[in-house]
């Protein structure tokens, strides 16, 4: 019984030592990153300025009539449109095909560009969706069927959703010197993405600039109507005045007014080992105004590596514990919960799957 002990003992040391020099080579790992300039956090948790007006506070500085938006000095940004596809109505091995060409999509992305997924439900839009489907007589002798028919399609959206539209978009941007070189960038991506989204048989179009002005005048002012032209557009006049609020209040933090209505914000971060692939879905199920936004870039390689070698670390630290609380009480310092074995072989095949570079990791 002693020697066994002893053998724990000897065990317990050897892990700590081991422990010791892996934080100790995650440290000067650490180091490196900060001394780093830039980066995807630096953007995050940079200090914004102080916003004067209600325009200001519209974090553009251009949108063109191509669509592409200036958001500063050196980012620009580009938005599709696409339609929906029937995941959950499909069988589980499409089901599978779908989500693993999803995968690839995202995977697709390198670390220099940043991919927004927004899904915007709007209540009160009926008159627009009812110009929607208009379908003009033709005086043929079948306008009695399509009066019929345009009546029918009217009821359907006042019983069914009072008016509430589904939208969903996906925007990227990318960093560049000026604009020349941001609208080569931005349509090579927007070729890429149509493309993607065709062989997953999601049909999607690109967005000019009065699209994208509607989609944020929508947002901002719900149950007024868009009137925008950019052959209206007057000398250095911005396109924030046709989407502006008539106010922006952000006290009580917890919750903000624009114009005559009430918002709040929330962030998610998500920890589970595991998800539904209802989550989304339920969330956009919910029939009023809601905006879900899933902002995604991907990782460098080496910081992925070292990002799941830092987790690695707190999983074997853990395990330490567990192993002087066994020995403290003298049971089996191997009997460890479930759990931990689960994570910690979860953690080993992901840095095994980043290291033989079959994945890539993003944040969201």
């Amino acid at each position: 019984m002693n020697s066994k002990r002893k053998i724990q003992q000897l065990k317990l040391t050897q892990n700590k030592k081991a422990l010791k020099a892996r934080k100790q080579e995650l440290k000067q790992d650490k180091t490196k990153i900060k001394k780093e300039k830039g980066g995807f956090l630096s953007l995050i948790f940079k200090k914004e300025t102080k916003r004067h007006t209600v325009e200001d506070t519209l974090p553009y500085l251009r949108m063109l009539k191509s669509g592409i938006c200036q958001s500063d000095e050196r980012h620009f940004s580009k938005s599709i449109v696409f339609d929906d596809i029937n995941y959950q109505l499909a069988l589980e091995e499409d089901r599978d095909l779908i989500f693993n060409q999803f995968a690839n999509f995202l995977n697709s992305f390198d670390p220099s560009v940043g991919i927004e997924l927004s899904y915007i439900n709007q209540l009160g839009r009926n008159e627009e969706m009812q110009s929607a489907i208009q379908i003009p007589d033709k005086k043929d002798g079948f306008d009695e069927i399509r009066l019929e028919f345009r009546e029918m399609l009217k009821n359907q959206i006042v019983k069914g959703n009072n008016g509430l539209r589904k939208s969903k978009y996906i925007t990227f941007t990318v960093e560049a010197d000026n604009m020349e070189q941001a609208i080569s960038k931005l349509e090579r991506l927007e070729i890429d993405i149509l493309s993607s989204l065709k062989s997953m048989g999601v049909r999607a179009e690109s967005l000019n600039g009065e699209e994208r002005l509607k989609i944020l005048h929508d947002v901002l002012n719900p149950g007024k109507t868009f009137e925008f032209s950019y052959k209206d557009l007057k000398k250095r006049e911005s396109t924030k005045t046709y989407i502006t609020p008539d106010e922006f209040n952000f006290t009580p933090s917890r919750y903000f007014k624009f114009g005559k209505f009430i918002g709040a914000t929330s962030h998610f971060q998500i920890l589970a080992s595991e998800l539904s692939d209802r989550m989304l879905a339920e969330f956009l199920d919910i029939d009023d105004n809601i905006n879900i936004s899933f902002h995604i870039r991907a990782i460098e390689q080496s910081e992925a590596i070292k990002m799941v070698k830092r987790k690695n670390t707190d999983i074997d630290k853990m395990r330490i514990e567990e192993n002087k609380k066994a020995v403290r009480a003298g049971y089996d310092m191997d009997i460890l919960p479930s759990d931990l074995i689960t994570y910690g072989e979860d953690v080993k095949s992901l840095l095994k799957r980043l290291a033989d570079k079959e994945m890539s990791v993003c944040l969201s």
